[in-house]
């Protein structure tokens, strides 16, 4: 009767196979896959011959050469482990590596082969019809050999689960157990095992390992693939770092992701969102995000401005193994950033747009004039005798006079209109679709609105005129050109008396002079 060792033997041999093609099958898009398959389908032939020892025990040949077909399935074992561990850890198997490897299964081979003539590795007596067995020295260089090839791998591995993210730390753990096992019970036929009892606990070992890896296969999805890399520096991060897997299940958040993330209730994040679905503890404002990738600057229903880059990321097969979105809050630098581009684009005592925003806006608006056929006109407009402002009640009165006329002009501007302070008491308005004709009167009621505006001083109200010039752009004119005619007809406003608009003609046709 077969002893409960040998049958064991015969269920990790089965559950071995079947776990080992299935894993074959996920080849292409695991780099863990091929390893893990040659392992188990190695480990299964190395119960089966052991298994078969008892069936075979009648005859002599086939024992001895089930004694022999144990150990190229422990050399292979040995080798695929390795490499499992390898690329576990995140390092890719070499050609020199895979060569190194093949050496040691190679050996065995060719010591197995002429085993009968030297007896250096395997020693096997008949005694009554039953074949013993007992070890020569080779036996133990390679034993040595195998465990020294282990330990490294396995330290490989323990050394990246120390930097692993926390939801593929077991990842690490469960490859280190299937994969040790079996090692134990090879410990213990080793060590403990008399030569008279024959019993060789390695096979009942590989049942558990080959369980181990069923369950993984069956129901941990997310521990087929390599984990993601180290998370030395995440803690450390100012920014917020989110993993997830490929499957968009969260791995790991950082620190700074718990206090800037809420969940959809406004609840901080914690480690209880670990290996759950993203979308039930982030909010649905990074879902596109997440979704598109790349970078974005985002706006979340709090107000919070987020700079969110999402990064795909890939093992050295190009395949999928992960997401690292990295979130920084800048709400205060978009807030600084727009004051900033609002004072280089504002005068700093009107508020109204500068020379370099009025320019700007002037070449675009010229550009679309000539695309579209639009009139475009313009209108500068400067103070009178302002200098006697300053002179008589100060620059502070002075300031505040060019507020007041500010304000004026502002209020006198359409939607689509620019009003720009370009010189010191120097102002223009800027007139998309009016024509020369329509800008001179929108200019002479800024002129109203203008001297209408009264600043009080001790002893009565200031009040200011002004000169304007307007003009329009020519089929064939520039900015340069435009701006220039006006120039032309505000100082010709100034020397027909000041407080009046000129309106700059077209090519023969003679100034006109406006004044209420």
């Amino acid at each position: 009767m077969p002893t409960l060792v040998e049958i064991m033997s015969v269920v990790a041999a089965v559950v071995a196979t079947v776990t080992g093609v299935r894993v074959l099958r996920r080849r292409r898009t695991s780099p863990l896959a091929l390893p893990l398959a040659v392992m188990l389908f190695a480990a299964s032939e190395w119960a089966t011959a052991r298994a078969l020892l008892h069936v075979a025990a009648p005859s002599v040949p086939a024992t001895v050469a089930l004694h022999y077909a144990v150990f190229p399935g422990a050399a292979v074992v040995v080798g695929a482990a390795f490499w499992y561990f390898l690329v576990l850890s995140g390092r890719t198997l070499s050609r020199r590596t895979a060569a190194l490897l093949c050496v040691h299964p190679a050996l065995l081979a060719l010591v197995l082969l002429t085993n009968p003539w030297h007896e250096a590795f395997l020693r096997l007596d008949v005694v009554d019809g039953t074949v013993v067995d007992g070890v020569g020295p080779l036996f133990w260089v390679h034993s040595a050999y195998s465990y020294a090839l282990l330990v490294p791998g396995i330290g490989l591995v323990l050394r990246a689960m120390t930097r692993a993210v926390p939801g593929h730390r077991h990842v690490y753990a469960v490859a280190v157990l299937g994969a040790t096992v079996p090692s134990v019970g090879n410990v213990l036929t080793t060590v403990i095992a008399t030569r008279s009892e024959n019993l060789h606990l390695t096979p009942v070992f590989f049942l558990v390992s080959a369980a181990i890896w069923a369950w993984v296969e069956r129901y941990r999805q997310h521990s087929r693939v390599v984990p993601v890399s180290t998370r030395q520096v995440l803690e450390a991060l100012a920014d917020a770092v989110v993993v997830l897997d490929p499957g968009g299940r969260l791995l790991d958040v950082n620190a700074a992701a718990r206090v800037l993330l809420r969940r959809p209730d406004g609840t901080p994040l914690d480690d209880r969102a670990i290996g759950a679905p993203w979308r039930e503890h982030l909010g649905p404002e990074l879902g596109e995000v997440i979704a598109a990738g790349g970078s974005r600057v985002l706006t979340t229903a709090s107000g919070d401005v987020l700079d969110v880059r999402v990064t795909r990321m890939a093992d050295h097969g190009d395949r999928a193994v992960g997401t690292v979105v990295v979130l920084r809050d800048v709400t205060e630098l978009e807030r600084l950033r727009a004051e900033l581009a609002h004072q280089a684009t504002r005068d700093g005592l009107t508020g109204l747009h500068n020379r370099r925003a009025f320019e700007q806006r002037l070449g675009e608006a010229v550009a679309h004039a000539r695309s579209t056929g639009a009139p475009l006109s313009l209108v500068l407009l400067d103070l009178d005798h302002f200098k006697a402002v300053n002179d008589t009640h100060g620059h502070a009165v002075g300031d505040r006079v060019l507020v007041a006329v500010a304000d004026a002009l502002a209020a006198a501007a359409s939607d689509g209109e620019t009003v720009a302070r370009i010189g010191g008491e120097e102002f223009v308005l800027l007139l998309p679709g009016l024509t020369a004709p329509e800008a001179s009167r929108r200019a002479d009621e800024a002129r109203a609105r203008c001297a209408g505006a009264a600043v009080a001083v001790p002893g009565g109200d200031v009040r200011v005129t002004i000169s304007a010039g307007a003009a329009e752009l020519s089929s064939d004119g520039t900015a340069d050109g435009v701006l220039r005619a006006a120039d032309v007809a505000m100082y010709e406003a100034k020397a027909a008396g000041r407080d009046r608009v000129v309106t700059a003609p077209e090519r023969g046709v003679r100034r006109r002079a406006v004044r209420r």
